[in-house]
Parts: structure tokens; sequence; C-alpha cells
């Protein structure tokens, strides 16, 4: 039966990439990419098993769909409610997290009325990152995402409060 689980698991993954290419070539609007991702979630919801496995598959859509926003430069009518929807589901781990972090701080020069939330959830984010032990590549390429995600606020003009 677990490998049952991992096989659905993985087909999972390939049926999510598989549509995200797609739409990607097809260089669909931000609204049809989400809503076509948004399909292809209650598909995988209705197939998972477990309040885990749907929490999980609800907070992968949630990033794709965030990730892309940023990528179309989207304002702050579309990003806010993504970022809530990525809240509010919780994080699925600290890469998540940092990402999702990342992706705010770096859409700033769109909403810069927003940059004391950002800052904020950025400042947790870096405190977790901290947190791990120094040697853990992870805590490095954290480190070095939130660096980076600052110098592209403060590319734009935007300075975090002190």
């Amino acid at each position: 039966m677990r490998e049952t689980r991992n096989a659905w698991r993985a087909s999972v993954r390939e049926r999510r990439e598989q549509r995200v290419i797609e739409l990607l070539q097809a260089k669909v609007p931000l609204a049809e990419y989400a809503r076509n991702l948004l399909e292809q979630e209650k598909e995988f919801l209705r197939e998972a098993r477990s309040p885990a496995e749907r929490r999980r598959i609800q907070q992968i859509t949630a990033k794709d769909i965030i990730s892309e926003a940023y990528s179309y430069g989207a304002g702050w009518d579309e990003f806010g409610p993504l970022l809530r929807r990525c809240q509010r589901l919780g994080f699925a781990d600290l890469t998540h997290r940092l990402h999702v972090a990342c992706l705010f701080i770096q859409s700033l020069p769109h909403f810069p009325e927003k940059a004391p939330q950002a800052f904020a959830m950025l400042r947790e984010v870096e405190r977790m990152a901290l947190r791990i032990r120094k040697i853990h590549y992870l805590r490095r390429e954290g480190l070095q995402a939130i660096a980076h995600a600052r110098r592209v606020a403060e590319a734009a003009g935007i300075k975090p409060e002190r």
C-alpha cells in the first residue's frame, strides 16, 4: 500500500509539472493559469486519501500560482489574495516559506506600501534560517536568497524601516 501512495505522489508531481509546462508554453494570462491549476487541484483533492495529502496539494498549488503572479508582475489586487492563501494554508517547509517571503520582497516595486509587512515576513524567515546548523546547505542557500531579495528591493529604492 505504501508503494501505491508513493506512486500516486509521483503521478501527481508529473501531472502538475506537465500542466505547468503546457500553460507556460501557451503563454496564458495569469487568471487562466490560476484557474487551470485550481481545476487540477480539485482533481488531485478528490484522489487524496488524507487531510495531510490534501493540505500539501493546496500548499504546492498556492506556491505555484504565487510564483507565476510574481513573474507576471502582478499588483497587490492579484498578489495579496495569493499571499493570504499561502499564509492561511501554512507552508510545507522552510524552503516554501523562504520562497514566498523572497517573492513578496522582490514584488515590492509594484506595491511599496506593503514594505513593512514584507520585511517583517522576511525577518521571521531569516530567524528560522539562522536556527539551522551553520554547516547545513539550507542555511547558506536561504541566507543567500534573503540577501538577494533585499538587494532587489534596495535597487528599487525600498529599504526596511529600522
